[in-house]
């Protein structure tokens, strides 16, 4: 009977751990995703002369990959000199959500980058 008893506790701890294991994976490939994204949008915006079809265009599928389809997932802070759209420098920052499901962690990252 205690035989039975710690293969069972053995074969739980196993499987608690197993589950952990893979939420920290999962949450760290979509760390990894959200780093990558930002790099291609920061690429995106930068070939494109900081066009604001193109910003638009980033922050709206930013907000439906990594937003909750309600608030801003990409923030761009650009600088205009003297009033006109000549921008020498902008600063990009991706908000994500990084969850761990098993244990119930849950928290907004941010990943920035700045393009000149």
């Amino acid at each position: 009977m205690e035989t039975i008893f710690k293969s069972f506790a053995g074969l739980f701890f196993f499987i608690l751990l197993t589950g952990v294991g893979v939420s920290l994976i999962a949450s760290s490939i979509q760390a990894a995703n959200a780093d990558r994204a930002l790099l291609g949008y920061v690429e995106k915006i930068e070939n494109s002369n900081y066009s604001d079809e193109v910003i638009k265009a980033c922050r709206d599928d930013a907000r439906m990959q990594f937003g909750n389809g309600e608030s801003e997932a990409l923030e761009i802070i650009s600088s205009v000199q003297n009033g006109k759209k000549q921008v020498t420098y902008a600063r990009a920052t991706l908000n994500y959500y990084f969850r761990i499901p098993v244990i119930g962690y849950s928290s907004v990252h941010s990943v920035s980058s700045v393009m000149i």
